[in-house]
């Protein structure tokens, strides 16, 4: 731990040291071309059939327990010899493409070399994306391989996006990892109130060894969207659907009602969805039913550079508040079963059904707000925002603060402290962590 805050103390130091000097030369470069003649024609540059582009993350997390809560025990049913949680990643995004004639490659990867003192130096790498596109002409596209599908006008949710990965909640604009596709884009621009009409075919095949996160073992999944710009707004229609996963249909939309002030909702039905709820003694039964979701949301750009987004998410799926105490009343029987008798069965069924229950936007209803303000008192390159998001059923929630300063070009600093609120029963009240710190310097190149 102690040498790896050093190298992330050394970058810190170093390459804001290191760039500006660069830049230096570059000024000066700069002003002795002010003293040439420069009266000639610039040739044309071809473009490049290839680009790259990386960046390198090293960050410090830090969580506090909340030794009191419900999933703290059913996590740590001994308890631990400390209060807080620290880990330092060093992470490494990498992305590029190679162009010949109609034929496009497209890669982007990611690897973690992390350390905690609970597993040491742990790696962990992935092809985010990696797929093959043949690019007919503009209005015609084929892509095969791992993509993302980046469906849906939600900013922290999108329940109409059937083909992706949830996005983290923490952070929704980090970068996820896409699905083994074959996907095609076909579009055509007219005249009149329909300027544009596009539809996207998706084929997703499914087994054991080949998008093995969905629901089914093996299993072929169709599905698409339809879009539509049409009256400045985005409309687009999707659907899904396979022989052993749960048909399911939605729609979006997205409309400027002024240049700095925007609309967005979505709408998703998850047919004869099976949701599993236990009871207070870790029974678990099947409720089947059409999970509807949806979500409307704004995004408002002040004069004075503040970005408001807000958003309200119904999530079809979720449990209610009388579910969720019952699991963790659970939870709480069996700590109290382990501490008087030794026995685990009572707590080892709760976190058998803590995969259902255990996961973000676990319950029904829930706002977002994040409000960001571009250099506030003329702080050049200086962005602080805070991030807050609330449970109406239970009546908890979390509330994050953020400052990221970009001093000079490609270099980030971030510093992000979140604390979950709530009481006792609630979703962020029992959460194992009550805080979040994280302090991460990016470089990109």
């Amino acid at each position: 731990m102690i040498h790896a805050l050093r190298y992330v103390f050394l970058i810190v130091i170093f390459i804001p040291v290191l760039l500006p000097v660069c830049g230096s030369a570059q000024e000066e470069d700069s002003d002795s071309f002010d003293t040439e003649v420069t009266d000639f024609d610039i040739p044309e540059v071809d473009k490049k059939p290839y680009s790259f582009s990386a960046e390198l993350e090293v960050s410090e997390n830090i969580k506090g327990y909340d030794n009191d809560s419900l999933l703290f025990y059913q996590k740590f049913p001994d308890g631990t010899d400390k209060d807080t949680f620290f880990q330092t990643d060093f992470n490494l995004k990498a992305e590029g493409d190679y162009t010949y004639d109609i034929v496009k490659l497209y890669t982007r990867l990611n690897g973690t070399l992390y350390y905690n003192e609970d597993e040491h130096w742990e790696t962990d790498f992935k092809a985010e994306e990696a797929y093959v596109s043949f690019q007919q002409s503009p209005a015609f596209s084929l892509d095969i391989g791992k993509k993302v599908f980046k469906w849906g006008k939600g900013y922290a949710w999108n329940p109409t996006a059937f083909f992706s990965r949830p996005k983290n909640l923490e952070d929704p604009d980090a970068t996820l990892e896409g699905f083994y596709a074959v996907s095609s884009d076909m579009i055509k621009s007219m005249d009149g109130p329909l300027k544009t009409i596009a539809f996207t075919p998706v084929i997703m095949p499914v087994s054991d060894h080949l998008n093995d996160d969905w629901e089914s073992e093996t299993d072929v999944i169709f599905g698409g969207k339809i879009y539509f710009f049409t009256c400045d707004t985005d409309i687009d229609f999707m659907f899904l659907y396979g022989s052993e996963v749960p048909d399911r249909f939605g729609l979006d939309f997205s409309k400027n009602i002024f240049p700095n002030f925007e609309i967005h909702g979505e709408a998703a039905i998850v047919k004869d969805y099976v949701k599993y709820i236990t009871d207070r003694q870790g029974n678990l039964t099947e409720k089947k039913y059409n999970a509807i979701s949806y979500l409307f949301g704004i995004r408002y750009l002040s004069s004075m550079d503040t970005t408001t987004i807000f958003e309200y998410y119904r999530n079809g799926k979720g449990y209610t508040s009388d579910e969720f105490e019952d699991y963790f009343s659970l939870i709480e029987t069996g700590y109290s079963q382990y501490h008087n008798s030794g026995q685990m069965n009572v707590l080892m069924k709760s976190r058998l059904h803590g995969k259902y229950y255990n996961r973000q936007t676990a319950m029904k209803d829930y706002l977002y707000l994040k409000v960001s303000q571009k250099e506030p008192f003329d702080i050049l390159y200086f962005t602080p925002s805070v991030t807050a998001i609330y449970n109406i059923n239970d009546k908890s929630g979390s509330i994050a603060s953020q400052i990221t300063y970009t001093p000079i070009t490609n270099l980030e600093f971030d510093l992000k402290a979140t604390f979950l609120l709530g009481s006792k029963y609630t979703e962020y009240g029992e959460k194992v962590n009550d805080y979040n710190i994280t302090a991460s310097v990016k470089y990109y190149f």
